[in-house]
This record gives structure tokens, C-alpha cells and sequence, in this order.
């Protein structure tokens, strides 16, 4: 039994882990909205319901830290001085932080923060004395004011409309009672036992005794005798019971209303139809709402969908595999009358299994908002501290990117942004000076294009001087003067990727530090992608990220070198052409080719034929396409296009940057799969070798026919 209470416990703890981030940035959107609509009502109203929520989830895992903290935020935001304070929406970003830190720390299940920098803050929202002033007790006529928030105000009506009374009962303990801490239970057990208790003050986190106790309560039961209930001998000294809501029908008009205090959203409708429409409709509403998209939605964790979609790879090999057998038993049996039945059931379940995979194809599909809706904050926070005004504005959310992409691109595009509020976008002043808004823009985009998508980051701030760039790179030691002088502007562009480098004048906490940028360029390389850069001087710079819709199955060209098999993407593939070893020129140490009147650099990947081999010279050259560059690939013969489920390589099998993973052929066959950012990458750092191609090195001990990779020769490159 603790066993399972235990496992119970762990996944409700996850369950909370996952749920409190969507908190979390819900908390950090209605920030956003509350600083740009200051005294926003309804906005507030829906801080405290976020807060709310996340204060019963923590309770209920038993996150003590995070649960007070949260409940006194909520008691905070139901004050008048809260809804008119002009910092609240400071108050809800440091919450947001605070409780982020928190959950961190339950995570790592390490100490979490003490949150008192946070209920400082929540404290100094309630000292407005006049707000005190007027917050008066909800139905009693006792001293000490009590505030029922908009939550207990609901369940108080609902209870009204099912034909129960609602009582505001109080009990004061006797000052002789020997257990004053379990007073409050005790009174509690007794009162459950006449009806419901909608709301307790205090709720059960004071720090010491409490002499009094403030209940709402429905029952059936009059006011005397819930009297008679609460004086418990030598606990209750003193007992008093209200009516502070009348039963009714449900829908009737309620013959008595609970008087909300001033600035208390309840009580800015007095009546009594309105009344009913306020505590009905919009939360009422909402629940049903969110109770029926729950109903809708499964949470499944990521591995299992992908050990589906490994599953489903293994048929797609398994689907190869059947039609090379077909193709070899019609060769051999051209004339047997079952050949086309067997025919047609294969090509039934091809179109079967093509749904299969693109159904769960689309189950890791989730839409780019996911990621673009933690910018806003980002961005806030980073153009103050900058000092500058910075507009977001987002398109695309609905593009559907591979989750584990997602996640990837997380860190890149934080850069991303961060580098173009930091360098690209100027101070107002400056702005104004050169006759634009004083508030930039910066501008998040995503959208489809053929199998890839693409993520943009731009700004219309200075744009980069190339200049500036390439006098930094030669400064800094990146490349020589020499070298300088020969580069292209998008060869000087791509001089922002190299690791160490920086246009900052000074260090700061967003940049100068030469981080960032090259490794932009390093995860999008591991996930098959590219990065380029578009600016114009004075007008801005766009970052242009293209990534594959998947990493996991991918359309591939198959070709040959040195009687090896490799495989491309065939979307990457621009061109394939035909050639001479004569038609090849060199050019400062590189191999070029014209092409339709355009010079194309040339990478053998095998080893150049001897004049005394009496190799046939005609060659294959692919043309890639990244970006504005292009690069063409010397190949020994194609081989055709096949679809290809990617399984990856650990080091002992392949250790070189070159390879990114391999494939298995319906035959048997093992196929590498080709890293081309690695392969233009290593083109434009060093200097190609006369012995040999850059896969020269890579031997895997496996035979052709050879279903999986047995053994191999490790190789560094």
C-alpha cells in the first residue's frame, strides 16, 4: 500500500511539473496584459485564478514553500489597494520568477528559496490604509475584518441555488482551553458534520494559536443550531451564526447577497440579476470549457511516441524488404497468376503504413506558439535592461514543427534575440535621429517551405556593417589580412558564427562575451539545418533559420563512393549533374567546375582516379544548395532515391562529424547518411588534401549484404 502511495505521489508530482510551466507562462502573459492596461479588472481576476490554481497544485503534492507564498499572493490580489497598485504587474513577473525558482528547485528536489523577497513585495500591496479602510467583513457584525474571495462567493451561491442556507458562523476559543492549536479542528470536524464548510479563516497556515475562527458554512440546519454545535466545553467559549445567503431555486433571484468588499470584483454588480450572471456565467463558463478540452487531451510522455515511431520504422524496412523480394520473384516468375494479387495487397498495405507513419508523424507535430509565447517576457526583459523600447510582434504560431526540434531551436532563438535587441536595435534617440519610431521592432516569424521550416528573427534596427566585421575577425586573430581581402559578404557574414567572436565595444550582461552566435550555428548543424543572415545598413537584420519537418524518416538520394553507399537528404539536393575529370579546374588549392555560367566549388568525396587506373572520367556532381551558396558533390555513380528511417551512430561505430546516422535497405544493406553542414563546414576551414576525398577514411567492417553494422573501425577525423 505505501508502495503505491508512493508511485501515486511521484506522478502526481510529475503531472504538477509539467501543468506549473503552462502556469507559469499563462502568469507571465496576464502580466504583460495588466502593464499595458494598468487597473485592469478582469486581468487581475485572472492572476488570481492562475495563482489559485498553482496554490491547490503545489498544496496537493505537498510543496509547503510554494503553496504559502502563492496563497498569500491571492489573499493580496483580492484587496482594492492590489487591482489600482501601479507596480501589481511587477508583483506578477516576480512572482512568476519566484515560483519558477521554486519548482526548479522541487525538481532537483534540492532546498527551495525562502519567496521572502516575494512576500515583501506582496505585503506592501495591502498598505493602503485606505483600501483597509474600506474592506469590511462579508456578512458579521463582529470585529475583524474577513474577505471571502470570488471563489467562495461562487460556491456560496451555488449552494443557495441547490436550497441550502449559506451562515458566516464564528467561534471563539476559551481562553482556559488547554489545546488551542487543535481548536480549529476540532471546531471544523463538528461543523462538517452539520453541512458543508465552503471557507475557513485562518486556513490552517497560521504560525501560532488563533483565538477565533471564521467559517462559511451551507447547511439545512438553522443558526441555533449550528450554535449549539460550535460550543464545544472547554474548547468554544463563544459561538455566532449569520445568514448571509438565503436558500433559493436554482435560478430564482436570491432573497439576500453577501456584501463583497470595496474594489472586490464581485462588487461592482449589485443587482440581483446581474448578480446571478456574474457568479454564474463567466466561471462557470470557463470550467466547462476547460472540462471538456480535458476530456479531449491525453498527456503522453515522448518516449512512448517514439517508441511508435521507431516501430513504425521498423515496418517501412520491413516494407522495403518485401518489395525486393517481390521485384526478384517477378523477375523469376513472370508468369504466376498470384503475382497479381500478392501485387495488390502490398501496394494496399504501402498506402496503409504511409497513413500510419504520417499520423504519427503528425502526433509529434506541436505548433512553434508553443515556443514563441515565452518571448514577449524575454524581450521586456531584456529591453529594459538595455534601455531601449522594443515591440514584439509574432506570425506563424500555428506552424507545425517535430517536438523534439522544438526544444532544440529553444536556446538558438533566445540568442537570437537577445543579440538583436543588444546590437541591432538602437536607443530611442538614436532611433529618432534617423527618422524612425523611437520603439523598435523585432519580429518572430515562422512558416512551411517544401520539408523544411523556417524560422525567421529580424529587426529593423542598424543592420550589420560588414567592415566592422571583418576589421573585428582580423583583430581578433580569426583570419588573416590576406584573407580578409579575398572573402565575399556572406563570407564575411558568416564570420559572426566563429566561436569567440564579438562587435561589442564592452561587456555586458547581454553581450560582448563572444557566446552565442556559434552556437546557434552548432545546434542547427546537429539538427541538419542551416542559419543565414539578410541586412541591409540601416534598415536591419533577419536570422533565417531552416530546419527539417522531422528528423526521424527522411526522402534520401543513394549514391556511391569508392563502392561504398551514402545517402543525402533529397531535399537538399539542388541540381544533379554530369561531368569530366577534364572539365574540373583548380583554384587556390580548390576544385571548381562552371556550371551555367557560374563557378561552382567542388568537394571529392572519393579519391581523385590515377591517369594509369584507366578509370572511366565522367562524373556525378550534386549541387546543394545553402543559403546563397552552393557547393557541388563528387560522387562515383547514384544509386536512386529511397525513403529512410534514420537510426543513429554512437562514436565506437563512426567517430567523425561527417556521418549523422545511417539506414538499413529492404536488401540488408547499411547506408550512411551524409552530414552536409559538416561537409561545407570542413570545406571552408581546410585546405583539401591530393590524396583523397573527406569520406576516404571512414571504413565500416560490414558487408554490403549485411543487415546491421557488426563491427568497425573507428576513425577521427
Amino acid at each position: 500500500m505505501t508502495q503505491f502511495s508512493d508511485e501515486r505521489g511521484a506522478e502526481m508530482r510529475e503531472l504538477f511539473f509539467e501543468t506549473s510551466q503552462e502556469l507559469l507562462q499563462s502568469l507571465n502573459d496576464e502580466a504583460l496584459k495588466l502593464e499595458k492596461q494598468p487597473g485592469d479588472v478582469e486581468i487581475v481576476r485572472s492572476i488570481r485564478r492562475i495563482v489559485h490554481t498553482l496554490k491547490g497544485d503545489a498544496a496537493a503534492c505537498g510543496f509547503r514553500e510554494l503553496s504559502n507564498a502563492a496563497h498569500e499572493l491571492e489573499d493580496a490580489l483580492a484587496l482594492q489597494s492590489a487591482c489600482t497598485h501601479s507596480s501589481l504587474a511587477e508583483v506578477a513577473f516576480t512572482a512568476a520568477d519566484t515560483f519558477g525558482e521554486m519548482i526548479a528547485a522541487y525538481r532537483r528536489k534540492s532546498k527551495a528559496p525562502s519567496g521572502e523577497g516575494l512576500r515583501k513585495i506582496v505585503r506592501a500591496l495591502g498598505q493602503n490604509p485606505t483600501a483597509k479602510k474600506s474592506s469590511k467583513r462579508v456578512g458579521t457584525t463582529t470585529s475583524g475584518a474577513v474577505t471571502w474571495n470570488e471563489y467562495e462567493h461562487v460556491a456560496a451561491q451555488n449552494a443557495a441555488n441547490y436550497g441550502r442556507n449559506v451562515y458566516h458562523v464564528t467561534a471563539t476559543v476559551d481562553p482556559h482551553c488547554a489545546m488551542p492549536i487543535a481548536a480549529r479542528q476540532l471546531t471544523l470536524n463538528a461543523l462538517n458534520g452539520a453541512g458543508e464548510v465552503l471557507a475557513a479563516r485562518p486556513d490552517g497556515v497560521a504560525s501560532g494559536p488563533v483565538r477565533q475562527f471564521d467559517f462559511l458554512m451551507a447547511s439545512l440546519r438553522t443558526a441555533e443550531q449550528l450554535i449549539a454545535i460550535c460550543r464545544i466545553p472547554t474548547i468554544i467559549a463563544h459561538a455566532n451564526a449569520e445568514l448571509v445567503q438565503a436558500a433559493t431555486q436554482k435560478g430564482d433571484t436570491p432573497l439576500c447577497q453577501p456584501e463583497a468588499p470595496l474594489g472586490h470584483p464581485l462588487a461592482e454588480v449589485q443587482g440581483p440579476s446581474s448578480t446571478q450572471s456574474k457568479l454564474d456565467s463567466p466561471e462557470e463558463n470557463e470550467s466547462a470549457s476547460r472540462t471538456h478540452l480535458a476530456e479531449n487531451v491525453l498527456r503522453v510522455d515522448a518516449e512512448r511516441i517514439d517508441n511508435v515511431l521507431n516501430l513504425v520504422g521498423e515496418l517501412i524496412i520491413g516494407k522495403s524488404m518485401l518489395q525486393q523480394a517481390f521485384s526478384e520473384l517477378a523477375k523469376h516468375f513472370p508468369k504466376e497468376a498470384m503475382r497479381g494479387r500478392f501485387g495488390d495487397a502490398m501496394a494496399f498495405q504501402s498506402r496503409v503504413l504511409s497513413d500510419l507513419q504520417r499520423s504519427v508523424m503528425k502526433i509529434r507535430m506541436v505548433p512553434v506558439e508553443q515556443l514563441f509565447r515565452r518571448f514577449p517576457r524575454l524581450v521586456r526583459d531584456v529591453a529594459r535592461q538595455c534601455g531601449k523600447e522594443v515591440e514584439l510582434a509574432i506570425s506563424g504560431e500555428d506552424t507545425d514543427l517535430d517536438k523534439s526540434l522544438l526544444d532544440a531551436i529553444a536556446e538558438p532563438l533566445t540568442h537570437l534575440v537577445r543579440n538583436a535587441i543588444g546590437h541591432g536595435i538602437e536607443r530611442a534617440e538614436e532611433r529618432t535621429r534617423s527618422g524612425k519610431p523611437a520603439q523598435g521592432t523585432l519580429r518572430l516569424s515562422s512558416y512551411h517551405h517544401g520539408n523544411q521550416v523556417i524560422v525567421e528573427v529580424s529587426d529593423d534596427g542598424r543592420g550589420i556593417d560588414v567592415q566592422k566585421i571583418k576589421a573585428k575577425a582580423v583583430q581578433q586573430g580569426l583570419i588573416s589580412s590576406d584573407e580578409a581581402s579575398r572573402l565575399s559578404e556572406a563570407e564575411i557574414l558568416e564570420l559572426v558564427f566563429r566561436p569567440g567572436f564579438s562587435t561589442a565595444e564592452e561587456v555586458t550582461e547581454i553581450s560582448g562575451r563572444g557566446v552565442g552566435l556559434d552556437v546557434v550555428q552548432a545546434v542547427l548543424h546537429r539538427l541538419k539545418g542551416t542559419v543565414e543572415i539578410a541586412t541591409r545598413a540601416g534598415k536591419g537584420t533577419t536570422f533565417r533559420l531552416k530546419l527539417p519537418l522531422t528528423l526521424a524518416i527522411i526522402k534520401a538520394l543513394l549514391f556511391r563512393v569508392e563502392q561504398r553507399l551514402y545517402a543525402i537528404p533529397l531535399n537538399a539536393v539542388a541540381q544533379i549533374s554530369r561531368a569530366h575529370e577534364s572539365e574540373l579546374h583548380r583554384v587556390d588549392s580548390h576544385e571548381v567546375l562552371q556550371l551555367r555560367n557560374q563557378v561552382l566549388p567542388l568537394v571529392r568525396l572519393g579519391h581523385r582516379p590515377t591517369e594509369q587506373s584507366g578509370h572511366e572520367d565522367k562524373i556525378f556532381v550534386l549541387v546543394i544548395a545553402f543559403g546563397e551558396r552552393k557547393l557541388g558533390l563528387i560522387v562515383d555513380a547514384l544509386e536512386g532515391e529511397e525513403e529512410l528511417v534514420i537510426k543513429a551512430l554512437d562514436d565506437q561505430t563512426v567517430s567523425t562529424d561527417l556521418v549523422s546516422g545511417a539506414s538499413i535497405l529492404g536488401d540488408g544493406r547499411v547506408v550512411l547518411i551524409i552530414n552536409l553542414p559538416a561537409i561545407v563546414d570542413r570545406h571552408g576551414k581546410h585546405r583539401p588534401s591530393e590524396a583523397g576525398g573527406l569520406l576516404s577514411g571512414i571504413l565500416l567492417a560490414h558487408s554490403d549484404r549485411s543487415s546491421t553494422p557488426q563491427g568497425a573501425t573507428e576513425v577521427k577525423q
